[in-house]
């Protein structure tokens, strides 16, 4: 994670279905990572205010769709 001017970026790796991964690639089951607490497609950069709102909404959706399945 890194601090960037408006918050973190770079933070929690996460899969196509928005799960957390440990450094070794693996789940961690139940724990998702959306928005800025999680490595996004601009890496340790933020390019801009709202840059991210798009992928935390999208993976947020997904993350959800998810969960929701769990149950």
């Amino acid at each position: 994670m890194t601090l960037s001017d408006l918050g973190t970026c770079g933070g929690v790796k996460a899969d196509e279905r928005a799960r957390a991964l440990r450094e070794d690639g693996t789940v961690i089951e139940g724990l998702y990572a959306i928005g800025n607490t999680a490595a996004n497609a601009f890496g340790r950069t933020y390019p801009g205010a709202g840059a991210t709102i798009g992928q935390g909404l999208v993976f947020g959706y997904i993350a959800a769709h998810d969960a929701a399945g769990r149950i």
